[in-house]
């Protein structure tokens, strides 16, 4: 036993320190004793689940698989080695497999099923970082894999037979559990780590420094999938394995120390989609332990109704194929998991459960079909939640939630793992269209040219002499870095709000001159968006430029400047902006400087010439294209008095009168 292994044991509980037997006893449990994820008498109301409107789609495409697609995917891994790709693609296969054997049983599937498992209990072991080159670590491969191990263990039941189940157990506590314990460890003790890394064929996969990521990973949602797993594995390695009370221990603590970096009041810092991976990786071992074990009061570890209103409040209507379309801030792209959140409302007692389910839910993973309630009660979500300013700093305002309705979205707040250089970034989606876009798909690597995707230039913000605050060098991956924005002030009137955000604790990181950084935004329902941008430099007279792109994945974003007003046209709405400011700007198209094989971002570019001091308002309009633009988009007027910029339309007046610091805001309706 090696000194690391000591701490291991020491740090876990005395009681298992200096233990000697660390292998499972010779005669496991049964898999009818213990089950993790469902019930013998669950399995009717699974069957129905298959056939709800909301399932049927991803469940009728599991069922359609050929049943030579395992073999298939364990081939194209045996040829490979990765574990990136072709690996992760036999433990899916084996989750679409095991389920549709649960829902429609056959004995063809059973064989496929347990030569599957044969297959994956024989290989040496299911992840590939290291520490110290050696010591397998488990941080999304191994604790996938036993998860999906586990789930056709208990599909399977008796048709396991004592043989197989035994080495299956073993290959869960030695591949599987014991990998994600060391990386659970590693991350609460950084200091025993001798240096996590890639194993050989895969040290190509990033360019990219793990020095820091023991520490780093310990505090975002990687902490989440080894931690679930480990958690599932020591349940039904409880009397099988001596380590099992130890990993089970644990397992609870990480995952409580997990759910600590949820916001108070519910929202998560790394955007709706590694919400959605850290939940469907620990809400699994949480209902697990609380069925089995039952002496945690998880509901009372995280605010999980606040939870349903961000993920609710995250909602971005629906793409072109009907799947949900969501505020997509740092590398979020996907909603949640219907089935978690109906497990939620189970917790809760909360009716909004229901809704966010139904109108949030993407499903993708068994779990849905397990916990999902397509009959649930369902909670109209309250008008407070139509202006939504979060812990995070983060604001996002509607006219409704229907597919067509409009949503703003502003970013401001602290750094966070997987985040952009998006401070005081816009996006604004109305009548199905993104009319300012926040891009998806930037590159998780330095060495390509779609980082750029994640920088200031590529987001509808703010450029300082041609530059945005500070961003990570991608070293060490996607980690946050040392930009702060801070809301100054916030005015909810309900069909009209505004707020100010200070963004210059993240430009003057890379820039000293860049004194001040601000940007109002107020938005008059549902139609009117008005943007003033305040930047003052210190000593050295620089370029501002503000930044407005649209939605061009398809092509068909389209751009019209003209003197000081400029149209951003997509097929079903477009935005129409009317710039003045207190000295001449310029209204111009623009581009993101990337390659053709990255993607084509066009933009219109508020640019105003190098001073001391930047004032401009940009007044944007929404109008559908197949109807008459609105007599108060059509007849709005903006200008610059010497004193306030003063925005006028039929029903509207708003002037912001500059100070050093915030504007003056006053409305007349």
């Amino acid at each position: 036993m090696t000194r690391r292994e000591l701490i291991q044991l020491a740090a876990s509980f005395p009681l298992y320190y200096g233990l000697a037997n660390r292998t499972p006893s010779a005669q496991p449990r049964r898999p009818a004793d213990l089950r993790l994820f469902f019930e013998v008498e669950d399995v009717p109301l699974i069957r129905a689940n298959a056939n709800s409107p909301m399932l049927k789609a991803m469940y009728d495409s599991w069922r359609s698989e050929p049943l030579g697609t395992l073999d298939d995917a364990f081939e194209a891994y045996a040829r490979s080695g990765d574990f990136i790709r072709d690996f992760q693609s036999v433990t899916s296969a084996i989750e679409r497999c095991a389920m549709v054997q649960l829902i429609n049983p056959s004995v063809e599937r059973e064989t496929v099923l347990l030569n599957a498992l044969e297959r994956l209990v024989a290989l040496p072991h299911w992840d590939y970082f290291l520490d110290g080159g050696t010591e397998i670590l488990g941080i999304q491969r191994a604790p996938y894999a036993m998860v999906r191990v586990l789930l056709a263990r208990e599909v399977l039941g008796d048709a396991i037979g004592a043989d197989l189940d035994r080495r299956v157990l073993r290959a869960v506590a030695e591949k599987g559990c014991a990998a994600s314990y060391s990386t659970v460890f590693d991350m609460d003790n950084p200091e025993t780590v001798v240096g996590w890394d890639f194993d050989e064929l895969h040290t190509d996969f990033y360019d990219i420094s793990m020095e820091r990521w023991p520490t780093i990973l310990g505090a975002n949602n990687l902490r989440a999938a080894p931690t679930g797993a480990l958690g599932l594995g020591a349940l039904v390695l409880q009397n099988v394995d001596d380590r099992a009370q130890a990993w089970l221990e644990a397992a609870v603590q990480s995952t409580q120390r997990f759910l600590k970096l949820i916001s108070a009041d519910g929202s998560y810092f790394e955007g709706l989609s590694y919400l959605d991976y850290s939940l469907r990786t620990l809400l699994p071992f949480m209902e697990a332990h609380r069925r089995i074990i039952g002496d945690v009061d998880w509901a009372s570890h995280v605010n999980f109704d606040g939870m349903l209103e961000y993920v609710l409040t995250m909602q971005m209507g629906r793409r072109s194929d009907g799947s949900p379309d969501i505020v997509n801030f740092s590398d979020a792209n996907r909603s949640v998991f219907p089935g978690g959140m109906s497990l939620i409302g189970d917790y809760t007692g909360n009716d909004l459960a229901g809704f966010v389910a139904a109108s949030a839910g993407h499903p993708r993973w068994f779990y849905d079909l397990l916990w999902y309630k397509p009959d649930a009660p369902t909670a109209t979500p309250q008008a407070a939640l139509l202006n939504k300013r979060n812990d995070l700093n983060w604001i996002i305002c509607r006219t409704g939630w229907d597919a067509e309705d409009t949503v703003l979205a502003f970013k401001s707040g602290a750094p966070a793992n997987h985040e952009h250089a998006d401070r005081n970034h816009i996006t604004l989606k109305a009548h199905g269209e993104r009319l300012l876009n926040d891009h998806r798909g930037a590159a998780y690597d330095r060495r390509h040219d779609g980082w750029k995707m994640r920088l200031t230039e590529a987001h509808n913000a703010v450029l300082v002499d041609g530059r945005g605050h500070h961003y990570v060098d991608g070293i060490e991956g996607t980690n946050d870095s040392k930009a702060f924005a801070t809301i100054t002030q916030y005015e909810d009137r309900a069909d009209i709000v505004w707020w100010t955000s200070d963004a210059s604790a993240g430009y003057i990181v890379e820039n000293y001159h860049a004194h001040q950084v601000q940007r109002t935004v107020l938005f008059a329902k549902p139609d009117i968006v008005i943007v003033y941008d305040q930047v003052r430099l210190r000593y050295r007279p620089q370029t501002v430029a503000a930044r407005y792109y649209p939605d061009n994945s398809d092509g068909n974003g389209g751009i019209n400047t003209d003197g000081s007003t400029f149209v951003i046209n997509r097929p079903g709405a477009s935005l129409r902006g009317l710039v003045t400011s207190e000295a001449e700007t310029v209204v111009r198209a623009s581009r993101l400087d990337v390659p053709a094989e990255v993607g084509d971002f066009p933009c219109v570019e508020v640019f105003s010439p190098a001073s001391l001091e930047h004032r401009f308002v940009t007044v944007l309009s929404v109008a559908r294209q197949d109807m008459p633009v609105p007599d108060r988009v059509r007849r709005l007027e903006g200008r610059f008095d010497g004193t306030a910029f003063r925005v006028v339309t039929p029903g509207l007046s708003v002037s912001l009168t500059p100070t050093a610091h915030a504007p003056v805001v006053e409305i007349a309706t």
